[in-house]
């Protein structure tokens, strides 16, 4: 026998479910434009270079990398920071450049710091941007990365493009 407490809890279930289909519709039909407090950001990566805790590049799940280089305004060419990442290798490959890694990314810029983290495959990765510091403090949103490390047989150069909201 389905007691009261039993009837009342699952319509409440039933209308919260209810409530999250019509959420997520009329999420799916907002615009994908940036919106007022949204702005777009692309930086390029240049003389990106790898180190591990092993050598010759190879790496075992687990492992680590990390990854220093210049940040170079998307407009002008111009050096506006530097860009710090920590890595680990999730498997897939023995090889960094082609297996999944877990990161933890740094911008350091002239008027800030930004934040952000996510998983990176062999030819880019989205990320989400946890904070930062300065200008960009409170900064939420997300961000693509396309990686290719000099160390890994790559040009040393990086493309991030962000979508900043406030």
């Amino acid at each position: 026998m389905t007691s009261r407490r039993n009837v009342v809890a699952r319509a409440g279930l039933a209308i919260a479910g209810l409530v999250g289909v019509g959420a997520a519709s009329s999420a799916a039909a907002m615009p994908l434009a940036p919106s007022a407090g949204t702005s777009m950001i692309v930086l390029r990566g240049r003389n990106l270079r790898t180190t591990n805790a092993r050598s010759g590049g190879v790496l075992s799940e687990g492992d680590r990398i990390g990854v220093r280089g210049d940040l170079v305004d998307d407009e002008k060419g111009e050096l506006v920071g530097d860009f710090i990442a920590a890595g680990f290798a999730m498997g897939g490959s023995s090889h960094p450049a082609q297996g999944e890694r877990l990161e933890l990314h740094t911008f350091n810029l002239r008027d800030g710091t930004i934040i952000g983290s996510g998983t990176a495959g062999p030819l880019e990765g989205v990320f989400a941007i946890l904070g930062g510091t300065g200008r960009y403090a409170n900064a939420r949103g997300t961000y693509i990365a396309r990686q290719s490390h000099q160390d890994l047989g790559g040009d040393g150069s990086a493309d991030f493009v962000f979508k900043l909201t406030r």
